[in-house]
């Protein structure tokens, strides 16, 4: 096993992305739930959105999440998938990401909007990882405060285009 500081993450590679994507999904999830609205979560590395945000029985948004760190970059192969996956839904389509993404061509003219959150939430052990090797830059601690800062982004996109979309004026 190489040293700790040659490492790249702080346990296998796949065990950190499942670790990493599982934690926002979670974090999304209970500020949904908490904010009244019913979830469904797809599990990790199946087809189909990540999650379903309900409004009673009714499908108001499908969303695809992506917790990455500052150097990860969206393929054309993984765009395509996160297009195709919320095309499957007629309703409000999002992908909810965590750091600037290049390659965004093609989001917008299939309706799917984008929400940066604006850093990779992490398990305070793999942030202290990445703060000993000097690596936290857009990086923070899945902590209350951090948890705050989703729920107002969340809450700016529900006010902005879930309450303002036509369909949902017949089920208020």
């Amino acid at each position: 096993m190489s040293t700790y500081e040659n490492r790249r993450f702080p346990c296998e590679q796949s065990e950190y992305a499942k670790t990493v994507g599982k934690l926002l999904v979670s974090i999304l999830k209970e500020i949904f739930n908490d904010l009244g609205f019913g979830v469904e979560v797809n599990p990790l590395e199946t087809n189909g959105a990540d999650m379903q945000v309900f409004l009673g029985k009714n499908l108001i948004l499908a969303a695809e999440v992506l917790n990455w760190s500052i150097g990860s970059r969206l393929t054309d192969r993984r765009k395509n998938n996160i297009i195709r996956n919320l095309s499957q839904h007629s309703c409000n389509k999002l992908l909810i990401h965590t750091v600037p993404l290049s390659n965004t061509n093609g989001f917008e003219g299939n309706r799917i909007h984008l929400l940066e959150i604006g850093f990779q939430i992490l398990p305070i052990t793999y942030y202290v990882f990445f703060l000993r090797k000097g690596q936290i830059e857009k990086r923070w601690i899945d902590s209350d405060s951090t948890r705050r800062h989703i729920r107002a982004k969340i809450l700016d996109y529900i006010n902005s285009y879930l309450f303002a979309h036509k369909y949902l004026k017949y089920l208020l």
